[in-house]
């Protein structure tokens, strides 16, 4: 099997088809995505979360719990798309957020995941938050899902009659009729089967619920796995189960029986409460997997999309030891976590658990959430399409054998702070000598607690650290001198390289044009309330 190396090339993409596939009958595979979920925001990892994350910490127990794990934006819609097709965001277009009122969303010249599965005779659903678009031909059921329950965005992203916590407050909706243009609307919940229905080229018709009730939603979600993979296995089927939960994003909610469970007063509360559910949840469906007797069948991998969204005070989770001092102390404050480019906002929990396969490990290999698409779809036997480059390396060896090595290199791009949407303007680098340089090039421009944005600034020579040395991000290092300035010049032909990749390779273009006729509304036109 070759070392796991970085998929940057057409050549590279067809050497992994052409590796040897497994020939017994082909794995079941769970992503569960957790929303502005913070590196120290599981037990395992951070003793703050200590006693919140049992089905977490057991699942780490059981497999693989990565110390360098990484998602490849920093904010939802690009993170999600990189996850699902293995690409960064300026490969597939997808550079910041998709909104409520979208008319597209992933492109479809993108080639997902579930697309590839499902051609390869997978069973697919997907369960939760969405966020790449909401109407035909970027549905989950468009995008090679057979079956979908969730939200189209982030759960602030619209009223509901509960409104949950949040700051500054949530959003509630207003009583009586709600028709388009009216201001927010109420928060959707969907369940789709193959291609969505509606009018005028949306997908209301898939509404079940406008809006949401939150105090049943994980309930929902919990039970909708269980149904999917008790029929994927009576029929026989591989299965892959894609699971973006709506959690922890604000504003927070947890059905009745979760309210006040973690013990913890005010705000605070709100939010570990809120992490339990998530936990419960997750426990739930790999209970599930036991349940129906593939849990010996099936490769678990949990991560989140981004970090703790830090503006929202005691109502976000922790970055854990990320926490981007360099930013407080010398960029005038600021948060250093969601949407920015410090190790906050892109190292996240990384979990791999596949019973039986798998040894149970810590692992400091530098990975990321662009390479599941590489390792999944070699697991299954399934050729990478040949015709675009990639961004994620597989982790087989990683996995199964206990390689310490998947990326030397990775390129982490602006995700709304500050600076041009999808600029890889942050470049991580671990060469021979065990050190783990990351250099950047902007700071500043995303809110902290309070408010505070920080300077903005782009740095024409990048601010250096050595992570190996100083995880914080704590003190840039003087690019002057001899040994950093070679660094610092080793890392610009690097990130000049990736960039030749990138415009010399296939990459996808997104319109981000809008209009409020998308936005999705069940008794569309005269009230978005479902009935």
């Amino acid at each position: 099997m070759q070392r796991a190396a970085a998929v940057c090339c057409v050549a590279a993409a067809c050497a992994m088809a052409e590796e040897a596939a497994p020939k017994t009958k082909k794995p079941n595979f769970v992503v569960l995505f957790a929303d502005d979920m913070g590196y120290g925001d599981m037990g395992a990892n951070d003793p703050s979360a200590a006693g919140m994350t049992p089905h977490l910490d057991q699942l780490a127990a059981e497999g693989i719990r990565f110390t360098d794990f990484h998602v490849a934006a920093s904010v939802c819609s690009v993170s999600r798309a990189a996850l699902l097709t293995g690409r960064l965001g300026l490969r597939t277009g997808v550079v910041h957020n998709f909104s409520p009122t979208s008319r597209y969303g992933l492109p479809r010249t993108e080639v997902t995941l579930a697309e590839a599965l499902q051609k390869a005779g997978y069973r697919t659903g997907a369960i939760g938050k969405w966020h790449l678009g909401t109407t035909p031909g970027y549905h989950p059921t468009y995008r090679g899902f057979d079956k979908y329950l969730g939200i189209p965005y982030s759960v602030d992203m619209g009223c509901t009659d509960v409104g949950g916590y949040d700051l500054p407050h949530a959003k509630v909706c207003s009583p009586g009729p709600l028709p388009p243009g009216t201001g927010t609307l109420p928060l959707p919940l969907y369940r789709s089967d193959v291609h969505c229905n509606g009018a005028n080229a949306t997908c209301d018709g898939a509404i079940v619920e406008q809006p949401v009730n939150f105090s049943t939603l994980s309930g929902r979600y919990a039970a909708f796995a269980d149904e999917f993979i008790g029929n994927a296995t009576k029929d026989a089927k591989p299965f892959f189960l894609y699971v973006p939960f709506s959690h922890i994003h604000t504003p927070q909610y947890v059905a009745p029986r979760n309210a006040g469970r973690s013990g913890k007063a005010g705000r605070a509360g709100h939010f570990y409460d809120t992490l339990m559910e998530l936990d419960d949840t997750v426990g739930s469906i790999v209970a599930s997997l036991k349940t129906h007797g593939v849990e010996e069948d099936t490769l678990v991998f949990f991560t989140a999309d981004n970090g703790p969204w830090e503006v929202k005070c005691d109502l976000t989770g922790s970055v854990g030891p990320f926490t981007g001092l360099w930013q407080k102390t010398h960029g005038g404050g600021g948060s250093s976590a969601k949407t920015t480019l410090w190790e906050g906002g892109h190292r996240v929990i990384g979990l791999a658990r596949w019973s039986g396969r798998i040894a149970p490990r810590v692992s400091a290999a530098t990975a990321s959430s662009l390479d599941y698409f590489p390792t999944l779809l070699r697991l299954a036997g399934v050729p990478v399409p040949a015709d675009r480059a990639y961004d994620g390396v597989d982790l087989s060896d990683v996995l199964f054998h206990g390689a310490e090595t998947a990326h030397t290199t990775l390129f982490h791009p602006n995700s709304g702070a500050s600076g041009v949407n999808g600029a890889l303007d942050a470049v991580r680098w671990n060469d021979d000598h065990g050190n783990q340089w990351k250099a950047i090039y902007q700071t500043g421009g995303a809110p902290a607690c309070g408010g505070g944005h920080g300077t903005v600034a782009h740095h024409d020579v990048p601010l250096l650290f050595n992570l190996a040395e100083d995880p914080a991000e704590s003190t840039a290092l003087d690019t002057a001198a001899a040994p950093y300035k070679a660094v610092v010049e080793e890392i610009t032909r690097l990130r000049a390289a990736q960039m030749q990749s990138v415009n010399g390779t296939y990459r996808s273009v997104v319109d981000y044009s809008a209009g409020v006729q998308y936005e999705p509304c069940a008794g569309y036109p005269t009230d978005c309330r479902s009935k």
